[in-house]
């Protein structure tokens, strides 16, 4: 990003909330929409069969799981929703499919499109490169992306996707310091835990936070892996809007659903949108980085 854009996306950031939780919502920031969240009782995410295509080990299939579990965890004390694994698949798409069967998948690019697709590609502009030739179309200080499918109506999430930025990125699952001038083979650089702990709570419906220790506060610097434990603001969030024994608590309640759980859109034909979560590196803060929100179009 150039030094404007930077800018422009510090000023987003401190401009958030430094309450213990912010819930996600239809317009990003804006209370007076409702907010994103899963009605169904169980959500199984995928992973690509791939990895991450520069690692040797491999070892970020299990850091991946661990971030969901931990996750899950809070949902088995207090929350009505379970984040089950799926088989490893070989799917490179995301986004949400309306006419077919749509995965929630968790991937790693590989590669720039900005490198690998020609400039006068119409994908650019239609927001395909990524899908169409395997690649990272987001910027390159971009860490990684959570892209949320939900109806704009009610809230409900109808699928998500976390890819992260292997084309940039030297992701690790060390426990080691940070890595320096010679890495260590234990040495941590973006860790892989730190960053899908994070990007999972965008999936289950959070938003970013300025609470000091939060998993989902919007630094985090090379080396950082405090987000892997989810602070008690973000716990608190799942117990809310997640009770355990109810529906899944919207904003607003929800006309026309019965119980006020978003169940209830029927065959109205209301447009899908796309929101999505990650982590931007900022020239401005010399070496650390931002969970930067952004939109897509409707879906």
């Amino acid at each position: 990003m150039g030094a404007l854009a930077s800018f422009v996306v510090l000023a987003a950031v401190m401009g958030q909330s430094s309450a213990p939780y912010v819930r996600s919502r239809v317009s990003p920031g804006d209370e007076a929409t409702q907010c994103l969240y899963w009605t169904q009782s169980k959500v199984t995410y995928q992973q690509s069969t791939v990895g991450n295509p520069k690692a040797t080990n491999h070892t970020e299939f299990d850091a991946i799981t661990r971030s969901f579990q931990s996750w899950q965890d809070i949902f088995a004390s207090c929350g009505n929703l379970t984040l089950a694994e799926g088989s490893r698949v070989n799917s490179r798409t995301v986004g949400y499919n309306r006419s077919g069967d749509n995965i929630n998948l968790i991937l790693f690019r590989g590669r720039a499109c900005r490198e690998v697709v020609d400039a006068n590609d119409a994908c650019f502009a239609q927001d395909t490169c990524a899908n169409t030739y395997d690649c990272w179309d987001d910027s390159d200080g971009t860490i990684a992306i959570t892209l949320t499918t939900y109806d704009e109506r009610t809230g409900v999430v109808y699928d998500s996707d976390i890819s992260f930025n292997a084309a940039r990125f030297n992701f690790t699952t060390g426990n080691g310091g940070p890595c320096g001038i010679v890495a260590t083979p234990d040495c941590v650089d973006t860790d892989v835990q730190n960053t899908a702990t994070h990007e999972v709570g965008h999936f289950v419906g959070l938003d970013h936070t300025l609470a000091t220790g939060s998993t989902m506060n919007p630094s985090a610097p090379p080396g950082e892996t405090s987000k892997r434990n989810i602070d008690p603001g973000s716990r608190s969030f799942v117990c809310a809007a997640y009770p355990k024994g109810s529906a899944s608590q919207p904003c607003f309640p929800v006309q026309g659903s019965g119980n006020g759980n978003g169940n209830g859109d029927g065959d109205d034909d209301d447009g899908c949108s796309a929101a999505s979560g990650g982590l931007a590196v900022l020239p401005l803060l010399a070496a650390a980085s931002l969970l930067a929100r952004r939109r897509r179009g409707g879906r």
